[in-house]
């Protein structure tokens, strides 16, 4: 796509990378029933935490790297694609740049991958793209939670 570059994150990106997952995850039917402080606080920690052992790439302008489009958060799982979130500005949504995100992943409809946040965006893209949610590769994130010195 010649009007998008995509590019390692900077953390100049986070602020915005935070938000925007933040707020567009909120409305989801998994976040939908928790308190906002809840959600915010605990799932900021998650993504933080998801962060660590991914590779994220940001969708910005070609000639103004810090104007942001979106970004891709992925990594792999026993050699299978794993999409954290994918995100993409309403402004610049139906532009291509999703796909193009998701294209630098390495993601091939011949193989199945899989995503770990539903959204109503992802279960569009589910069957069209061959992925499969599966949300418990969140709860085998290394260091997720402190292991307890107590045993029960």
């Amino acid at each position: 796509m010649d009007n998008c570059r995509l590019r390692p994150l900077i953390e100049d990106d986070l602020p915005f990378l935070f938000n925007s997952w933040l707020k567009s995850y909120r409305v989801s039917h998994f976040a939908d029933k928790i308190t906002n402080t809840i959600y915010f606080e605990d799932h900021h920690k998650l993504i933080r935490r998801i962060l660590e052992d991914s590779k994220i790439l940001m969708a910005c302008n070609p000639s103004d790297p810090s104007q942001l489009y979106g970004y891709v958060v992925s990594g792999e799982v026993d050699g299978i694609l794993v999409i954290h979130y994918l995100y993409v500005k309403h402004t610049f949504r139906n532009m291509g740049i999703g796909k193009t995100l998701l294209d630098a992943t390495g993601h091939s409809t011949d193989k199945a991958g899989v995503y770990t946040h539903h959204t109503r965006m992802a279960d569009k893209l589910a069957s069209k793209q061959n992925f499969v949610y599966h949300p418990y590769l969140l709860f085998d994130l290394p260091n997720l939670s402190e292991p307890s010195d107590e045993q029960d």
